[in-house]
């Protein structure tokens, strides 16, 4: 059932946060109340004409939009042609996907989490700015997809329960690599300063 992972991981992130993170950490409160508001929002869809959306993409949409807009102009620049750059391969996979559906050596969803990611680990280095594009592009890609579904007048639903799953789906990865990336950087540290340790005790023995 599409919606189910969705729910799933984010109560539990949301318990997570709520009872093991200080109240002192900045923007615990904004996380904790932004993730209730879309998991609350899920439920309820927009129709315009006959093109229909999940409200709580487009809430997303809006505060990813607020959250950019206080970086730098270079920075924000940069942003919007990651999150261009991830629309059009978000767009681009579910045509394909559609389509031609042959190519598919794996499910759809595992595919896309792993192309995706793949891709934003070759356009950036931060990893907040990983899960803002990731977000962005996701949301955006949806809407195109939508958008050239409905052109050709096929019935789909923006921003779905299953593109819900999606997007939770490819974020934990992300941040699944994220843990990988400080667990391995601290073992490299924990190396070199035992051999830097080895180092100086052979230098004072001689």
């Amino acid at each position: 059932m599409d919606g189910i992972f969705f729910y799933w991981v984010s109560w539990i992130v949301w318990v997570c946060v709520m009872f093991f993170i200080p109240k002192t950490v900045a923007y615990r409160f904004d996380f904790l109340f932004h993730l209730l508001a879309i998991m609350v929002l899920v439920g309820y869809t927009l129709e315009v004409s006959s093109f229909t959306m999940h409200i709580s993409g487009l809430y997303l949409f809006l505060i990813l939009c607020v959250y950019i807009r206080k970086r730098s102009p270079l920075k924000t620049i940069e942003l919007v042609i990651g999150s261009l750059i991830v629309t059009l391969a978000y767009a681009s996979f579910q045509l394909f996907s559609l389509l031609d559906p042959i190519w598919l050596f794996i499910k759809a969803p595992y595919l896309l989490c792993i192309f995706l990611n793949y891709l934003i680990l070759l356009l950036f280095k931060d990893w907040k700015s990983r899960m803002s594009v990731l977000l962005l592009g996701m949301t955006l890609g949806d809407l195109v997809y939508s958008g050239l579904l409905h052109f050709h007048l096929m019935t789909y639903v923006a921003l779905s329960y299953a593109w819900h799953d999606n997007v939770v789906m490819v974020l934990t990865a992300n941040a699944l690599w994220r843990l990988l990336e400080v667990l391995c950087g601290y073992i490299f540290a924990s190396s070199q300063a035992r051999v830097l340790s080895e180092e100086r005790k052979e230098n004072f023995t001689q």
